[in-house]
């Protein structure tokens, strides 16, 4: 029990630190991000994440003995979900910021988000349970096809399905909306309730551990490689260095790096305290 409130006080502050790396890059002058990319850019990573839910949707069916299809979807749903802020952190976060209106924001931007994460998790937890049948290419070749599809028929339909419920909410107040620079309980809320991913983090780390530790480096490398695929956030740095609207080419590197460090740095910490906490378990057992 008291390995577990150390590991939940370590997480938390490791979310903390994680968000202040944006913070203060930001405070210190970097500008956020600012790209219009063609419309092919979203779609790849719309791609590229969706193989890598494939990946995930295997490491957890190997963490559990022939774990049925709810409990492996439920898995994977609530790992990327929590992965994309989508429970805790971005609705109250954002809610703050539009007149506290969280609910009304909730049901206008994450519901969507939620169902449409349900359904694409779904679908390739159903793929990957019949990779044994169709073989690891087959597996990909058909989770690039849904992708494909889902980017351009389902995608639209699941963003508007909920529009129906606005009507019975109170819509924000535009005096009541804010806008950068934050207050500081902006900044209070986004660093507290950032642990939700990094959660997430840690559990995708620990599933790397399980099937394929071979030493503290190369489990963070694989860690923040899964990280970066999982949360799009690797080929969004690639793509924004060549679409950016930000005419300094190092301007451009801090303004999306400012994102893409926060996973870096949670890759490192995560993997640091799998190694601890195991190796610590190990000695206690001899």
């Amino acid at each position: 029990m008291k390995t577990k409130l150390w590991l939940g006080f370590y997480l938390f502050i490791i979310g903390i630190l994680a968000v202040g790396i944006h913070i203060q890059m930001t405070k210190a002058g970097v500008i956020y991000p600012k790209w219009e990319p063609p419309e092919w850019v979203p779609l790849a990573l719309f791609v590229l994440q969706n193989i890598g839910i494939l990946w995930l949707s295997k490491r957890v069916k190997e963490w559990r003995v022939s774990p049925s299809f709810i409990k492996q979807w439920s898995v994977v749903f609530i790992m990327m979900a929590a992965l994309q802020e989508l429970f805790i952190r971005l609705p109250l976060t954002a809610g703050y910021t539009v007149d506290q209106q969280y609910l009304f924001l909730w049901v206008y931007s994450y519901l969507p988000e939620l169902l449409i994460t349900l359904m694409i998790t779904g679908v390739i937890v159903a793929i990957s349970r019949g990779s044994a049948l169709n073989g690891k290419v087959i597996s990909i070749l058909l989770v690039i096809i849904f992708s494909v599809l889902a980017f351009y028929f389902a995608l639209p339909v699941f963003k508007e399905i909920t529009q129906p419920l606005l009507q019975y909410l109170a819509e924000p107040d535009p005096a009541g909306v804010l806008v950068s620079p934050y207050p500081w309980q902006v900044e209070v809320i986004a660093s507290v309730t950032f642990i939700e991913p990094v959660m997430a983090s840690f559990f995708i780390c620990y599933l790397i551990y399980l099937n394929r530790y071979l030493g503290l480096s190369k489990l963070i490398l694989q860690t923040i490689i899964a990280l970066m695929v999982l949360t799009q956030s690797g080929a969004k740095f690639v793509f924004y260095l060549y679409y950016s609207s930000i005419e300094s080419y190092i301007e451009r590197i801090l303004s999306m790096g400012q994102f893409t460090l926060e996973w870096v740095f949670i890759g490192v910490a995560v993997s640091s305290a799998i190694v601890y906490l195991t190796r610590k378990q190990r000695f206690a057992t001899v």
